[in-house]
């Protein structure tokens, strides 16, 4: 079997962590390179599995988004499926990967649920983590409850598509990762992608997200804009919101997306090998973006100590900290 190389590509992930701390995006996408082999050196292994590791925020997300995927399958296979039976299996495995990760399970196997307040202890309340699960309840409840999933069922699910698509295309020669949620067509022939939202997102992240899709639609699926419809459902209120969009519009992502390839790009010791070189990645000066912030109880996705630094240097500078 061919050695995995690490060739450079664009995802939305992978612009946030480069905006937040260079630094950080460093250890992210190079020094944590080849820690998921067992063999890997120390140092790195460790940078991997703090790579893995998620707020209780994150989490919740991932374990509604995860469960949607499955209510869609059974529904796409005619099957309904009791609701409340259904979320209480969906929180029980919850407490199951709490439990995995309160015991630290995830240093020996990375790519099991790792979260951020149990690697670094963060002490908190039982009722925390309870109203985290109460979250993901009234998430899901509110998918079953929405009228865009009721006109989604209405629709054949031979037009829809849960995970059969490409989730990686060719834009200018750099891999482009992005693949909406949920996609479907309508009767009248459009396209609609959906973006299952838990969590709050500023207008401009959503937007930009959105945009991406409408991206997607044209490069992969050859959509143009005017026949795609974007929704972003929003399940903790819950509330849909449709944009639609246009070529100028379009262009306008485009052009966003070249800018932040060539930065990132601009930051390699050769773009072209995809080398990088630790001292080129500066450390951010927003102490907010690295520190553990205790904002109900939570801690910031940044907040993760590096394994080679001075304790003075860690309480200097944010660079310290590792994705």
């Amino acid at each position: 079997m061919a050695e995995l190389a690490n060739e450079f590509s664009w995802s939305r992930s992978r612009d946030d962590t480069f905006q937040d701390c260079r630094r950080r995006y460093f250890y992210h996408y190079y020094g944590a390179w080849g820690g998921w082999d067992a063999a890997a050196g120390e140092e790195v292994r460790r940078l991997y599995i703090l790579k893995q590791l998620a707020s209780r925020q994150m989490w919740a997300g991932r374990v509604v988004h995860d469960a949607i995927e499955m209510v869609l399958h059974a529904f796409a296979e005619g099957r309904d499926l009791p609701v409340e039976p259904f979320i209480a299996d969906v929180v029980e495995r919850m407490r199951g990967e709490w439990r995995s990760s309160k015991a630290g399970r995830y240093r020996e196997s990375p790519k099991t649920v790792a979260l951020f307040e149990h690697e670094y202890a963060i002490d908190l309340k039982p009722e925390v983590w309870q109203a985290l699960s109460r979250n993901v309840t009234v998430c899901l409840r509110n998918f079953f409850r929405l009228p865009l999933v009721a006109s989604i069922r209405k629709t054949p699910p031979e037009h829809w598509s849960i995970e059969h698509w490409s989730k990686v295309f060719d834009f200018e020669g750099t891999p482009v990762w992005m693949a909406p949620d949920f996609g479907f067509w309508t009767d009248d022939g459009r396209l609609a992608l959906v973006d299952w939202k838990t969590g709050g997102a500023t207008p401009d992240g959503a937007a930009f997200q959105l945009g991406c899709y409408a991206l997607y639609a044209d490069e992969v699926l050859g959509v143009p804009p005017a026949k795609v419809d974007l929704f972003e459902a929003n399940l903790r209120e819950p509330e849909v919101t449709q944009l639609s969009w246009n070529d100028e519009r379009l262009e306008a992502i485009k052009e966003q997306l070249r800018l932040s390839i060539r930065s990132m790009k601009a930051y390699l010791v050769d773009p072209a090998a995809n080398a990088a070189a630790i001292a080129d990645f500066e450390k951010t000066e927003d102490l907010r973006i690295c520190e553990v912030v205790q904002l109900s109880g939570g801690v910031s996705p940044g907040a993760v100590t590096g394994p080679t630094f001075p304790a003075d240097d860690r309480r200097r500078s944010t660079c310290a900290r590792t994705p």
